[in-house]
């Protein structure tokens, strides 16, 4: 097998593995319908909970930022801006419990009933990043995002996770149509 044929099976594998990703992670939009977004173009960004991770908190500011920079948005100090952006990334401790019966009972520290029983506790965390949208001058919220499964522990799949999380939140944005609420 030559050079040209392990960089074609690499790059492959890596397009799989991106692709594979994404599919995990659940977007979904809301705004104010009475909004108007034409008259918003700038933007500061406040800090919201954190995900426990700095350097994931670092990544998805610049995200969120980019995502808003590319719809034509600028950052800027904010006492100047017009919109004010809050990121979330909530993690939550979730339990999955299993119950083994085997066996005859036997009387033990607990009461075994007729077969003796084993439970299992297993936590992972659920990551959902979440972005709200409010009008700086009013405080009042005009546009509402969040996606599930965006944000990990895992530091090799964290970045593309909440980069294709912002993208997904951001591919509709600003709404221009009344009464559509994306979800992904």
């Amino acid at each position: 097998m030559n050079a040209r044929h392990l960089v074609s099976i690499g790059a492959c594998a890596a397009a799989l593995f991106t692709v594979g990703c994404g599919y995990g992670i659940k977007t979904s939009t809301d705004y104010d319908r009475h909004a108007s977004f034409s008259s918003y173009r700038t933007f500061y960004i406040a800090n919201g909970n954190s995900s426990g991770n700095p350097v994931t908190d670092q990544m998805v500011r610049v995200d969120v930022a980019s995502a808003l920079t590319l719809k034509g948005w600028r950052e800027v100090a904010d006492s100047e801006a017009q919109a004010a952006v809050v990121i979330h990334a909530a993690t939550k401790d979730k339990h999955s419990f299993q119950t083994i019966y085997h066996g005859w009972g036997e009387w033990h520290w607990h009461w075994g009933g007729f077969a003796d029983t084993t439970r299992f506790v297993e936590d992972y965390k659920i990551g959902t990043l979440v972005v709200d949208v409010f009008d700086a001058r009013t405080r009042q919220a005009i546009w509402h995002g969040f996606a599930t499964g965006a944000v990990s522990d895992d530091p090799t799949s964290v970045a593309d996770a909440t980069e294709q999380a912002v993208d997904r939140m951001f591919s509709d944005f600003p709404p221009t149509s009344q009464g559509i609420v994306a979800t992904y």
